[in-house]
Order: structure tokens, then C-alpha cells, then sequence
């Protein structure tokens, strides 16, 4: 609901101040000339679908109730016709070399090379990493001494105070 909204509310903002004619050619014909040529189509294209699903009810009425031997004969007659149509013309098969392996390849090396190495390497891991070098190199700055501690107060003090002097006391 909230697309429709906005898309009302900014579509001059994307489309122009014309946006009815942007819009009029794609969801209306110019002159309905397709919706009237769909009534003078010949009966028989009306009508082959129905017949189709017809001849396809009586043909498994007589291949599974009438005579249920006829389609193992057929399968033992036409082996490769029979295993084609088993495995569904193998277009699950085909899909997936054409598409879901590749897929499949694509995600694993963006997300091996993208997103670890890249992305985790440069960003949240990269940035960690860092601050642990970081950590480790200002570690040994720290003695467990107060008078250490207390002295790196004084000199802190003392840069403030230079600071302050020598800039007339203003940031």
C-alpha cells in the first residue's frame, strides 16, 4: 500500500507533468482493434481446448480404468518415448546446467572473493584486524605502574597548557 501511495504522490516527479500520456499507449490499444478481432476468430480455435481436455479424459479413462495393461505395453513398445516423457522431456535436468549450476557457481565465487575477501576483508574483519595490530603495539605502553600513568597525566597536562599559550588560549 505504501508503493501505491508514493508512486501517486511522486509520479510527476519521475514520469514529468504528462504522465497520463506516458501511460496511454501501454495499457490501452489504440483503436481496441485486438479485442475485437478475439470475436471473429473461427469456432473451432474457440472450441479446441475443450475438446483437447475431453480427448485427454477419455484417454486416461480407457488407458487406467477400462483396459490398465495398455499403457506398460506402450512403454515396452517405446522405451526411449516412454523414459523422454518420464523424466519430463529432462527439463529439470536442462534448467539446471543452464541455470542453477552457474548460479550456484556465480554466488560461491562472490561470496568467496566478494564478500570474504573483499568486503569482510577490508571492512568489519580488516578494520578488527587493525585494531588488533594497534592494541598490540600500544600494549607494551602499559607498565601496571601508577607513577607511569601519572606521569603520562603530567605531560599530557603540560601539552594542553603549551597549547593554550601559545594559541592566546582560544580552540
Amino acid at each position: 500500500m505504501g508503493a501505491i501511495a508514493a508512486g501517486f504522490v511522486f509520479s510527476e516527479y519521475f514520469i514529468g507533468h504528462d504522465r497520463f500520456d506516458f501511460w496511454a499507449g501501454a495499457l490501452v490499444t489504440s483503436h481496441g482493434d485486438v479485442m475485437d478481432e478475439a470475436h471473429h476468430i473461427p469456432g473451432w480455435i474457440k472450441w479446441l481446448p475443450t475438446g483437447m481436455m475431453a480427448l485427454g479424459f477419455l484417454l486416461s479413462v480407457l488407458f487406467y480404468v477400462v483396459k490398465p495393461g495398455i499403457p506398460k505395453s506402450m512403454a515396452a513398445t517405446f522405451p526411449g518415448a516412454y523414459k523422454f516423457l518420464l523424466n519430463k522431456w529432462y527439463f529439470d535436468e536442462l534448467y539446471d546446467r543452464i541455470f542453477v549450476r552457474p548460479a550456484f557457481w556465480l554466488g560461491r565465487v562472490l561470496w568467496i572473493r566478494g564478500d570474504q575477501k573483499t568486503i569482510d576483508g577490508f571492512g568489519p574483519d580488516g578494520i578488527a584486524a587493525s585494531v588488533l595490530a594497534a592494541a598490540k603495539r600500544i600494549r607494551v605502553l602499559q607498565s601496571g605502574y601508577v607513577y607511569h600513568y601519572a606521569f603520562a597525566m603530567l605531560i599530557g597536562i603540560a601539552i594542553v597548557i603549551s597549547y593554550f599559550v601559545l594559541t592566546g588560549g582560544g580552540f
